[in-house]
């Protein structure tokens, strides 16, 4: 199923298919963020913003702003 990161739940498995933003995308990319990118939503703050993600052991907060603009498919649940 595709949906935004911003509307994810913490322990959520996703895959990163794209980011709409091509500026705030050159910045993502250069933090590890990328396509194809298997990652888990760790922590979501008690208002909802900021969103952390984990990549490859290393922990990326992202605004929920942000968060909006990339496009995850989550895994199929079993």
């Amino acid at each position: 199923m595709q949906t935004n990161l911003a509307d994810c739940a913490i322990g959520e498995e996703i895959e990163i298919l794209s980011i709409s933003d091509d500026f705030i995308a050159t910045k993502l990319i250069e933090m590890g963020l990328t396509e194809n990118l298997k990652t888990k939503v760790v922590l979501i703050a008690p208002l909802g913003d900021p969103i952390a993600i984990d990549i490859k052991g290393f922990i990326l907060s992202i605004r929920k702003s942000i968060a909006k603009k990339i496009l995850v498919k989550k895994a199929d649940q079993k």
